[in-house]
């Protein structure tokens, strides 16, 4: 089932099949995961993490697909979703890096903010990127997305001060008025 196709990437639900050695070997390169906090996944690990999305409805994982050639290149995660607040978090990772630069984050954000909008009534996403991960901060904000606040100095990677980057998008037809 495809979930969403734009010109560059296909969004579609990722699946138990999905995980294979190819799909693990992203969560044990030290790059794809320098600003990600899962790591070293076993196959089994993945797979329950699915179903306990589909299972609670508090998240969904998608399998960010090339749209050319079809190949799973990454994956976007809706959730958790505050359903009480009509909040969620959107994360996105390529795993594949022969995919990084050209843009297919970008696309990948979008189409899953729309997704999250209209699918799982989603007033408002948000995210948090750590300073040097250039790359995300472009593509977030590329993809519709503004930043809204910056926490200085709140983390420290190899010796070194990062600050924390918020990030978010208002579903348009559920947003706010804007301020006088």
């Amino acid at each position: 089932m495809t979930a969403a196709k734009g010109q560059l990437i296909t969004l579609r639900e990722l699946t138990p099949e999905d995980i294979d050695e190819r799909y693990l070997s992203w969560f044990r390169d030290g790059v794809v995961t320098q600003f990600l906090s899962a790591r070293n996944l076993t196959r089994q690990d993945v797979i329950d993490y699915i179903e306990e999305g589909r299972r609670s409805g508090t998240y969904h994982m998608l399998a960010l697909c090339d749209a050319a050639s079809g190949l799973h290149i990454g994956n976007v995660k809706i959730g958790p979703i505050d359903r009480d607040n009509g909040n969620s978090d959107l994360v996105t990772v390529i795993g594949d890096r022969n995919f990084w630069g050209k843009g297919l984050a970008t696309e990948a954000i979008s189409l899953a903010s729309q997704l999250a909008f209209e699918n799982y009534n989603v007033r408002k996403l948000c995210g948090s990127i750590i300073s040097n991960n250039v790359g995300s901060i472009k593509s977030y904000t590329r993809g519709g997305w503004h930043i809204e606040c910056v926490r200085k100095h709140q983390y420290l990677i190899d010796g070194e001060l990062q600050d924390e980057i918020f990030v978010g998008c208002f579903n348009p037809k559920l947003a706010p008025p804007a301020a006088p």
